[in-house]
This record gives C-alpha cells, sequence and structure tokens, in this order.
C-alpha cells in the first residue's frame, strides 16, 4: 500500500530513484530528480487524469522508488476530514501512442497502483512508492528513456480540493514544460 509522510524534506512531483537490483551491492542511482525548484504553484486537475512526460537520466531502469508532492484539503484547510472518500490511482505509460502534434502521446501502460485512499487533508503531503511493496521486490522495469506518470484524484465531495504541487526544472533528467 503507499505510504503518506508529512513533508519533511523538500519532495516535488515525480521525484525518482533508480536502483539496479540486480545484485546484493547494487547502490541506488537518481535517474530522475524533479524535488528542488518548487513553482509555488499547485495544480487541481479535479477528476481528471492528468500526466507529464519524464525524459530518465542514466541506463538504469529497475525502479525502486518514485514519489509525488500532493495537497488535500477539505473547505480549504488541512484539518478535519474531506467530505467524500477521497482516492488516488498512479499509472505509467510507456510513449508510444498515437502522434499529436508530432509527438507520440502515452499509449502503453505498464504500472496501474490501483486505487488507494487519500487518508487525510493536508496542505503539502508525498506518497511514496517503492520496491517490494508496491512495485516487484527487485524493482519495476521501465521499458523506455521516457515515459509518461500520471494521476487521477476521484471520490470528492464538496468543499474537497486536491492536486499536485508543481516544481520544474528537474535538476537530474528532463521534462517538457507541458502537462
Amino acid at each position: 500500500m503507499k505510504t503518506r509522510f508529512v513533508r519533511n524534506i523538500e519532495l516535488g512531483v515525480g521525484a525518482l530513484l533508480m536502483g539496479c537490483c540486480l545484485s546484493v551491492s547494487a547502490v541506488p542511482v537518481t535517474i530522475y530528480d524533479n524535488s528542488v525548484n518548487d513553482l509555488h504553484t499547485r495544480f487541481n486537475p479535479g477528476t481528471l487524469q492528468v500526466g507529464d512526460e519524464i525524459l530518465l537520466a542514466g541506463t538504469a531502469r529497475q525502479l525502486t522508488y518514485f514519489s509525488f508532492e500532493y495537497y488535500g484539503l477539505a473547505n480549504g484547510l488541512d484539518t478535519g476530514s474531506f467530505a467524500g472518500t477521497v482516492q488516488a490511482e498512479v499509472r505509467f505509460y510507456v510513449n508510444n501512442g498515437a502522434l499529436f502534434n508530432g509527438y507520440p502521446q502515452p499509449g502503453t501502460k505498464f504500472y496501474d497502483s490501483g486505487l488507494f485512499s487519500v487518508p487525510a487533508p493536508t496542505d503539502r503531503s508525498t506518497f511514496i512508492f517503492t520496491a517490494g511493496a508496491d512495485f516487484p521486490a527487485a524493482g519495476l522495469f521501465i521499458p523506455a528513456n521516457d515515459f509518461t506518470w500520471s494521476v487521477q484524484f476521484t471520490g470528492m465531495g464538496a468543499g474537497d480540493d486536491l492536486g499536485v504541487d508543481l516544481y520544474s526544472p528537474p535538476v537530474m533528467g528532463g521534462e517538457y514544460p507541458d502537462y
């Protein structure tokens, strides 16, 4: 199950840590990090699935850690409880879909977290996905050098406001300035 941590350190949308887990001595390496440059901008997609295409650095492709920062407010506050039964779902896609403006769209899905609970209102918090809990123990294989990750929030009631905090540019890897 997803782990929710109160923000103790600066974590942004899509901080990614990869490790080659082929041997016991393998050391995880960061191949994407977008957790430093906080734009102080919140993006509320409502119940739409939204994502970001990210470009990976290095050659490691066994995903062992993935996190993203989100906020969830009830009637504008980070206390109390949501009016609805709020859930989220994270998905990863290879960008091999139909062309849009000359670029391939997300196509083949290679990870789906399934729905998981967003436990309580928070001004800022982080969902963390790890090998052995959310991914296979050896990590989730990423079949491309770039992929699109997405999140979709559902179950909001009146006054519930959820979304992601935006960070850019990444300090490791790359991205496009859109979503």
